[in-house]
């Protein structure tokens, strides 16, 4: 059984094969990834989240900023 497996030289034209391969993969697993999180995350959603992250963290800036409403 030993004798079917062989080994992959990494500087050789297999290894190189496998490098470019996984780099592809990873590519569109990103690109996929990263669209579906874009998609999904609209401003709204980013604001709740920041705002969860906030009373998480301890920071309370509930209070109403008057200055800002005139």
């Amino acid at each position: 059984m030993a004798s079917r497996w062989r080994a992959v030289e990494p500087s050789g034209r297999n290894g190189g094969i496998f490098f470019v391969a996984g780099m592809l993969l990873g590519s569109a697993c990103g690109l996929v990834v990263g669209s579906a999180l874009g998609f999904e995350l609209r401003p709204e959603r980013m604001r709740a989240i920041r705002k969860v992250i906030r009373r998480v963290m301890g920071e309370r800036n509930d209070e109403p900023r008057f200055d800002l409403m005139v």
